[in-house]
């Protein structure tokens, strides 16, 4: 396995990587976000790396490919209206084959959280179409069992449900991670 990073579309070969992996998705909650096809819309990736949210000293896009094959991708990235918070795994996806095997969680969000170590506030955010993984974080911070996903890796349980922020014109629910040394 091999975890790579981007900041822009300048890196041909992963963009390729990423292009490859993302171009099957079809579901129509994600296909937007992710699918190549639709890379001239904001809310893409494609659209939001060649717009410069993942710029060096700002964010970073991490892709985790193994034997050449896409297994998943997350970045996070400066808020660009508040300069105090991180939004990280932000345009996270992982591709059908290897969900439930936590590579976000094992490899991506321990960069993630090193890289945004600095930020006064540090967010997890989802829509609505996720709201599943947010509740799992209200569960959790309740004391109750998480449901479907209790397999969860210990390190989701460091972020604290904050309820809902408008980020990035997005309605958005935000867990913030609480061992910030700020908090």
């Amino acid at each position: 396995m091999i975890i790579h990073s981007i900041h822009d579309l300048t890196d041909r070969v992963l963009v390729n990587l990423l292009k490859t992996g993302l171009s099957t998705e079809t579901n129509s909650e994600y296909i937007k976000n992710y699918h190549p096809d639709f890379s001239n819309q904001p809310e893409n990736l494609f659209y939001i790396l060649d717009q410069g949210r993942y710029r060096k000293g700002h964010g970073k896009y991490f892709i985790v490919e193994e034997d050449g094959k896409y297994i998943c991708s997350a970045g996070w990235n400066e808020y660009d209206f508040d300069e105090n918070i991180a939004l990280l795994l932000t345009r996270m996806y992982t591709a059908p084959k290897y969900r439930m095997n936590y590579y976000v969680a094992n490899n991506i969000l321990p960069l993630a959280l090193k890289e945004a170590k600095d930020y006064k506030h540090i967010w997890f955010t989802c829509n609505e179409y996720n709201k599943k993984i947010y509740d799992w974080f209200v569960r959790v911070e309740q004391g109750k069992l998480g449901g479907l996903f209790n397999n969860w890796p210990d390190i989701y349980k460091q972020f604290k449900p904050i309820g809902k922020r408008i980020v990035y014109n997005t309605n958005q629910y935000v867990a913030e991670y609480k061992n910030n040394e700020y908090h």
